[in-house]
Parts: structure tokens; C-alpha cells; sequence
């Protein structure tokens, strides 16, 4: 995984984190996403309020069983007003992964989604070919957070998606998931393959 030289992550695969609902569970986003890498960071008044949280732990042992859930890779949470919104994921981290999605699904768990990751930012647009059921689509920049949201992509929609100018990730939902959470813009996303996370007892490679 080219973009993940700082850190050695491992994913379970689609099918294990999906099972049958998701069998088909790679999406073909065409000409409109050539290839996703995703960075999940935090923003500095989450950091900050992390770094209270492994201040008032006993010790390092103490935050690394505090931090267990934010370091597993099926699982990403979103820093909101209202508090994080963990949810377990397959991360798209190879080209045929990444350009399948989530084609031919026909059902997902509202706690579920799938995280695409791009080497780089840049222009970044979708569509919804092949792809059978309506998507929240969240936008993130290299720090992981949101900067633009398109909520309930049409089913078979060819018309592009367009993300923004720099995004380094996009998050995949059900739609009406980021509504139903009040996942807004400036909202963070959390997860183990991004620098953040050199600061965490997990990350320490």
C-alpha cells in the first residue's frame, strides 16, 4: 500500500466485513475517480481534547485501552458536535478496489460504509454507476477533515460528483446517514492510517 509507508495496516477483507449483503461490494466510480487515497486526521480542538484524555489515563497501558477502538483499521469515527460516530468499514486500497466500490450492492448496514483512499489531493469527482442503492458521499481534505458533503447520490446516476479541488479521502454511506448524525462540514474523520496517529499509543511504529 504505497500511500502507508509510515505504518504496516491490516484490513479485513470486504467480504468479512460485509458478508453477504455487500457481496458485490466494490463500486465502478470510472473516469470520474481515477484512484483514492484517504487521510483521517483530527482537527486541533480534537487534539487537544485527545491529549487531556492520555494525560488523565494511568499511564500509557491506560490510554492504549482507551484508544483501542480509534486504532482498528475496520473502523473509522467521526469527531461531531454531538460526540464520535464510529463506523465499521472496508477501506478501498487498491486500484481494482477502489475503482469497483460499492457497484452491485444491494443493501449496506446503516453502521457501515466504505473509505476510499488517494495518494494525493486534487480535483476529485464520483458518479453512481452500477451502483444500486442512494449514497451519502463526504469529502475530506489531507487532515482528515470534511469539506464538502453531497448527500443522497441517485442510483445509476452518471452525472459527476465533484468533491472539490483538494481531497485526499472520501467516505461512502448509506444516504441520509450524515443527516441522521448531524455530520456536518469541518466535522473530523478518525483512523490508524493517518500521522495523527504517530501521537497514539497505536501508532507508535
Amino acid at each position: 500500500m504505497k500511500m502507508l509507508k509510515r505504518k504496516s495496516i491490516r484490513v479485513a477483507s470486504f467480504a468479512a466485513l460485509f458478508c453477504n449483503p455487500l457481496k458485490g461490494y466494490l463500486r465502478d466510480h470510472g473516469r470520474w475517480a481515477p484512484i483514492f487515497m484517504i487521510t483521517l486526521s483530527i482537527a486541533l480542538g480534537a487534539q487537544a481534547s485527545f491529549g487531556q484524555g492520555r494525560h488523565q489515563g494511568e499511564g500509557q497501558g491506560a490510554a492504549s485501552a482507551s484508544n483501542a477502538p480509534l486504532c482498528d483499521p475496520n473502523t473509522v469515527q467521526i469527531v461531531t458536535q454531538d460526540g464520535p460516530v464510529p463506523f465499521s468499514i472496508a477501506l478501498a486500497q487498491t486500484a481494482a478496489e477502489r475503482s469497483r466500490g460499492l457497484m452491485y450492492v444491494a443493501s449496506m448496514p446503516e453502521d457501515m460504509g466504505m473509505l476510499f483512499v488517494y495518494e494525493k489531493a486534487g480535483p476529485v469527482s464520483f458518479w453512481m454507476k452500477n451502483t444500486l442503492i442512494p449514497l451519502d458521499m463526504i469529502f475530506t481534505d489531507t487532515r482528515g477533515v470534511i469539506v464538502s458533503i453531497h448527500k443522497n447520490a441517485i442510483p445509476h446516476d452518471e452525472t459527476p460528483i465533484f468533491g472539490g479541488n483538494a481531497i485526499f479521502s472520501v467516505l461512502e454511506l448509506n444516504a441520509g446517514v450524515s443527516e441522521a448524525k448531524n455530520i456536518k462540514i469541518g466535522d473530523v474523520l478518525l483512523h490508524p492510517a493517518y500521522d495523527f496517529y504517530t501521537s497514539l499509543p497505536c501508532g507508535a511504529k
